[in-house]
C-alpha cells in the first residue's frame, strides 16, 4: 500500500462505519482491512529472504519494498517501545513480530533505535519467572495489561 504496510486479506480503504457491525467485544477495528505491523513484518522477512535468493530479480521492486515496510514498521512504535498488534494479543506479540521484521532487513539493536526501544519495552514487562504475560483486555484499553 501507500504506507509500505501489508493488509490481511484485501486492499485496505472501506469506510469506518462498516466497523459498527464488529461481533468481537473486546477486539475493535477488525473489520475493515488495515495495514498491519505484523503481515508487515511476515511480508519482510519473505521479501528479504526472496532478495538473497533471487538478487536481480525485480531488484529496485523488492528494495523499495523493503525500505518502505521498515519505515512502516519504525513509524508505528509506541512511544513505550511496543507495537499495537490486531492479529494477536496484543503489545507483545505485535512487538516480536516487528522485531524480527526488522532484524530480517538487517536492523539490530546497534544500528536501528526501535529495536532498542523494543528490547527496552520487552524487559521492562518480563515476569519474575522470566517469561512474559499480557491480558486480552490490552485489546479493547490499547494499554499493556
Amino acid at each position: 500500500s501507500k504506507s509500505g504496510g501489508i493488509t490481511g486479506w484485501e486492499p485496505a480503504g472501506a469506510p469506518s462505519w462498516i466497523e459498527l457491525l464488529n461481533p468481537i467485544e473486546f477486539l475493535d477495528e477488525v473489520i475493515i482491512e488495515h495495514d498491519y505491523v505484523e503481515c508487515t513484518a511476515s511480508a519482510l522477512k519473505a521479501m528479504t529472504l526472496f532478495q538473497k535468493l533471487h538478487p536481480k530479480h525485480r531488484k529496485n521492486e523488492v528494495n523499495n519494498f523493503i525500505i518502505n515496510a521498515v519505515k512502516f514498521i519504525e513509524d508505528l512504535q509506541k512511544p513505550d517501545g511496543s507495537w499495537y498488534g490486531r492479529w494477536g494479543v496484543c503489545f507483545i506479540y505485535s512487538t516480536w513480530w516487528a522485531i524480527s521484521g526488522l532484524v530480517a532487513a538487517e536492523k539490530t539493536y546497534s544500528n536501528c533505535l526501535p529495536i532498542r526501544k523494543a528490547t527496552d519495552f520487552l524487559l521492562n514487562i518480563q515476569c519474575g519467572d522470566g517469561g512474559w504475560g499480557e491480558s486480552y483486555l490490552s485489546c479493547p484499553n490499547k494499554v499493556k495489561l
